[in-house]
């Protein structure tokens, strides 16, 4: 992430503005780290350098906001966003959605061996009507009340069009055909380098214990930390943090626990945990939380996270 980045941010009933979230972030370098101050919303990071110490201070900013719109956490937020973004029109909205959408950049599996990064939805057009929004590609449509759901009614309905390689849909030959024609191949040494990281990763998965929510209190209670690592097998950042934590519980056995829990599992485990993204890995003792660490930026970091609670 960089300073400069811009965001779009839709607020309800005020409209969508840009905004460089991150320009009043300030940035210091102290005995080897980076450190951020976020004054606008009381928050301060540390890490090894400034684009994860922005990943950490937003990680931050998406707990405070959590509640969403309407709720008093959120408000300062909004009105950081009307006072230092520039508000857009519906059309220059639109026409920005667009072109953030066209840029979005897919990995399209033909075979393990013949793999391609492409610009799936260069194409794509966005259509309003009232509150409804269409989004066309490939002869395909799909609808929703915001483009992102559009878009992700789209992807189904090419997922079912194109079917798996040894079940193929009506359409798969001639998008296979297209990917070839438009996207990048994955270099060989790039899809060796992954089928090893996930073996690694399929290893380590099996030598985490798995718990439910229920199991908290109990697991939390044996005199030391509990180490909850909150996960989903669709999630690349959880696949990266497994062979570490699995590292870490046998390095720090009798200091911690380690344990996990698939939030795929669970209904409603993302509002009683209250967090928004994964990994997220919380400490608990005696049944309470006493620190979290949401996503991954290196082991390096997780350690200067975790280490001062054992």
């Amino acid at each position: 992430m960089e300073r400069d980045h811009e965001f779009t941010v839709t607020l309800p009933g005020a409209g969508t503005y840009i905004i460089k979230l991150l320009e009043t972030v300030q940035i210091e370098e102290s005995d080897g780290h980076t450190i951020g101050h976020w004054p606008a919303f009381h928050l301060d990071a540390k890490s090894d350098s400034a684009a994860k110490v922005y990943e950490e201070l937003l990680g931050g900013l998406q707990q405070q906001i959590a509640a969403g719109p309407g709720s008093p956490e959120f408000e300062p937020f909004a009105a950081y966003v009307r006072e230092h973004g520039t508000h857009l029109s519906e059309a220059e909205a639109t026409a920005r959605e667009v072109a953030e959408l066209r840029d979005i950049t897919v990995r399209w599996r033909v075979t393990d061996d013949e793999q391609y990064t492409v610009r799936l939805w260069q194409d794509l057009e966005l259509q309003r009507d009232g509150d409804t929004v269409t989004a066309q590609a490939f002869n395909l449509t799909g609808t929703g009340h915001h483009p992102g759901e559009a878009l992700q009614e789209l992807s189904r309905a090419l997922s079912e069009a194109c079917g798996e390689p040894d079940a193929p849909g009506p359409r798969l030959t001639d998008l296979t055909t297209w990917v070839r024609t438009n996207g990048d191949p994955v270099p060989t040494e790039v899809l060796a380098q992954e089928a090893k990281d996930k073996q690694l990763y399929l290893t380590a998965r099996d030598k985490l214990t798995a718990i439910t929510p229920e199991d908290i209190p109990a697991e939390s209670s044996t005199g030391i930390p509990l180490l909850v690592d909150f996960w989903a097998e669709w999630c690349g950042p959880c696949r990266q943090v497994t062979p570490v934590l699995a590292e870490l519980s046998e390095q720090w056995a009798g200091r911690v626990l380690v344990r996990k829990i698939d939030v795929d599992q669970y209904e409603g485990i993302w509002e009683r945990f209250n967090f928004r993204g994964i990994p997220a890995i919380l400490m608990f003792k005696d049944g309470n939380e006493i620190h979290r660490v949401v996503g991954f930026a290196g082991k390096k970091h997780l350690i200067t996270e975790i280490e001062p609670h054992l």
